[in-house]
């Protein structure tokens, strides 16, 4: 079977059977315990994506996230999915009415996401999931989830959090034309809460994070994009950006998450911590129109690893340094580069040298081989 992009998969890889250990070269997936994806692999395909090409228009290209293309919207789980269901447990209990909100009017999309995941997930991954009469069970937690009487026993948006390691958003379009957050499961966001983004219009959320040159720039073509978003034509993006603290929910070192808003940021972050502190962080976005209600889910899959660990990969350290050292001003800023910039740049450039002492070739970067393996 072929999928968007020109990845292909076989049956068995679908219904998430492949054994142990097995390594399919052209989709860069391995799939190790429980039958799951290695998320080192999916990290750093993501950060190839990202620093495969030269950046020469930085900002505009990844910074403010243009659409890289069409795939299908399949939420992906891997061997970190017990951390990622653990720690999202833990917030739903010490923080869950912040952190899953569905209003009166995005409660219809909400229940029609829930239902997709509880009939997707069982097909996907069978070694993980059960479908039953009332809904789904989760073979690895022994949680059973009854979708079907009403009401319901939580916020649908809470349920589908606790099924998949992605967080979700849902927008929902008014007669203003623009497309409101009218349902969430934010959990594991890092910088942002959705407390403060909720029944926010699209163009208000990204200003009220300072997205660099929104307005002059991507304002425009965003919204134009989100009326165009279909059912069978989901769209995905990655971003990156770096963390100095271990924390996957919330970002400790930008200030405590119930501060008041706006308090928070990398001004209050320690400078140039060690490099042990530093990690990469990014984000599989996609999107897609949900076909019953007309909203649009927004999912947010996390990738995190330590920047040790991700800079042993070829070229790696180098095109990072490089991406690092170009952005801009109000993109330096927006992604705290003056409080880490000494320890990991230099960091990087000696891994970089190290790397083409060690024979590293790079003028034929990327060439000759599914990069980065």
């Amino acid at each position: 079977m072929e999928q968007s992009g020109g990845q292909s998969t076989s049956k068995d890889q679908q219904q998430g059977r492949i054994p142990t250990g097995t390594y399919t070269k052209r989709s860069h997936y391995r799939i190790g315990r429980s039958n799951m994806v290695q998320s080192k692999l999916r990290a750093t395909t993501v950060l190839a994506q990202i620093l495969i090409t030269p950046f020469t228009d930085t900002l505009l290209q990844w910074v403010c996230d243009q659409w890289t293309g069409m795939i299908g919207l399949s939420p992906e789980l891997d061997n970190h999915y017990p951390r990622f269901h653990a720690d999202k447990a833990s917030r739903i209990l010490e923080r869950g009415d912040r952190c899953c909100m569905t209003s009166p009017e995005g409660y219809d999309a909400a229940v029609e996401l829930l239902e997709e995941l509880c009939s997707y997930l069982p097909q996907r991954y069978p070694t993980l999931f059960a479908l039953t009469p009332e809904g789904i069970t989760n073979l690895h937690t022994r949680e059973t989830f009854d979708i079907t009487t009403r009401p319901l026993a939580e916020d649908p948006m809470t349920t589908a959090g606790r099924l998949v390691q992605d967080d979700l958003a849902i927008m929902t379009p008014r007669p203003d034309s623009q497309y409101y957050l009218t349902a969430g499961s934010i959990l594991l966001a890092g910088f942002w809460r959705l407390q403060d983004k909720f029944l926010m219009p699209l163009s208000e959320i990204h200003t009220s994070g300072d997205v660099p040159q929104y307005r002059e720039k991507l304002e425009k073509g965003m919204m134009n994009f989100f009326r165009r978003v279909q059912p069978d034509k989901p769209v995905l993006r990655s971003n990156y950006f770096l963390q100095v603290d271990d924390e996957l929910g919330w970002s400790s070192s930008i200030g405590p998450e119930d501060a008041p808003e706006g308090s928070s940021g990398w001004s209050t972050a320690l400078k140039n911590k060690t490099i042990e502190h530093h990690y990469f962080r990014s984000e599989r976005q996609s999107l897609r129109r949900l076909p019953r209600s007309g909203s649009v889910v927004f999912t947010i899959r996390t990738y995190f690893h330590p920047i040790t660990e991700i800079a042993e990969e070829p070229h790696v350290p180098g095109r990072l340094a490089s991406a690092i050292r170009s952005w801009g001003p109000d993109v330096a800023r927006y992604k705290g580069r003056e409080r880490y910039q000494e320890v990991l740049l230099e960091y990087l450039d000696r891994m970089h040298e190290g790397q083409v002492q060690g024979g590293l070739d790079v003028e034929g970067e990327g060439e000759g081989k599914g990069y980065p393996f």
